[in-house]
């Protein structure tokens, strides 16, 4: 048995075969005063070749990539494996079991407490166990997220700009492999597995699939075929998959991106759609208000041009809510810049 702070392990991420064990946390308080909490963990190994990391439950209530990771084990044979594939299919699991976005433990957000720690909490610890423990092994990595309850996303991969030039531009292929139909690069972002992925050498991307508190058929599907897509890119599967022609990704910056933010409290009506090209000036969105009840609705004009690339799906919305994103499309050639 090893230990990372509070969470002990029996899995052995050197043997070969398929194992499927749980870390331990152990934690009390007023409702775990006498448990262990158990976060379910995945090995399949065989052979020599890369070892890839595929998360999912970063945030308990994102659930394409739950529900993917679950029947990747499932289906999976060593033989066909060429490599070792780690696989941490809910690594908030307090937040999954609560049905949360944040972990019920500490009210601490897991992709926002990277690096971690042993010593920082139970949510720090789950961070830092990734950090110190699993990246130390990975070539490649996934994490995969939706918008969770609140909010919706056109599925898109988020790539981090900056630092070494050769592992930017494997996590680029990385995500070209997934087939999304949309990547978006942005700079300057230190929250998250995967600027500390790719400190460490690890090819590294994020991806957004829907979200609205559903469980949603193109992305439960875009989840299920991604994660083989990026298998076989790197090798790591034998057997051949089956997939149909996929679509071109198409770019999106962070640069002269923009989001729409309510200024009332209000009643949400969204005119425009998730995906859609718009132009600066444009009414995407209308507050009506709640407490002035017969006060004229207020129009949210898009502040620049660009594509739709998330929107919230609750209708009451408050002062300082984020209405919806907006990023310009640019060619593939431009993210490299």
């Amino acid at each position: 048995m090893a230990n990372y702070g509070p969470i002990s392990y029996d899995i052995d991420l050197n043997t070969s075969g398929k194992q499927i064990r749980a870390l331990s946390l152990d934690h009390s308080d007023d409702a775990h005063a006498y448990s262990i909490i158990q976060i379910p963990i995945a090995v399949i190994a065989n052979g020599e070749g890369p070892t890839v990391l595929f998360i999912a439950g970063n945030h308990g209530n994102e659930y394409e990539g739950q529900v993917a990771l679950r029947e990747f084990v499932r289906q999976t044979d060593p033989a066909d494996v060429r490599g070792r594939i780690i696989i941490l299919p809910s690594l908030n699991m307090p937040a999954a079991s609560a049905d949360a976005r944040v972990s019920p433990l500490d009210g601490a957000n897991l992709n926002r407490v990277f690096p971690g720690s042993p010593n920082g909490g139970p949510t720090a610890a789950i961070a830092g166990f990734v950090n110190e423990v699993v990246l130390p092994l990975c070539d490649a990595g996934v994490d995969i997220h939706t918008g969770g309850s609140s909010a919706n996303f056109i599925p898109l991969v988020y790539i981090c700009r900056g630092g070494d030039e050769s592992v930017f531009s494997s996590s680029v292929a990385l995500a070209e492999a997934f087939s999304p139909p949309w990547i978006y690069s942005e700079a300057g972002v230190e929250g998250g597995i995967d600027p500390h992925a790719r400190r460490q050498g690890v090819a590294f991307f994020s991806i957004e699939l829907g979200g609205g508190a559903r469980l949603g058929k193109v992305t439960t599907a875009l989840a299920r075929q991604g994660v083989r897509n990026v298998l076989s890119h790197l090798g790591v599967l034998r057997v051949p998959i089956e997939t149909e022609p996929s679509k071109p990704c198409r770019y999106l910056t962070d640069v002269g991106a923009c989001q729409l933010v309510s200024p009332a409290y209000g009643f949400l009506e969204s005119v425009c759609s998730l995906g859609q090209t718009v132009s600066t000036g444009e009414t995407l969105a209308i507050v009506h208000p709640v407490e002035d009840a017969f006060a004229d609705p207020i129009s949210l004009l898009a502040p620049g041009d660009g594509v739709v690339v998330t929107m919230r799906t609750t209708v009451r919305v408050k002062p300082g809510d984020i209405v919806l994103d907006v990023s310009p499309e640019v060619t593939r050639e431009a993210i490299f810049a």
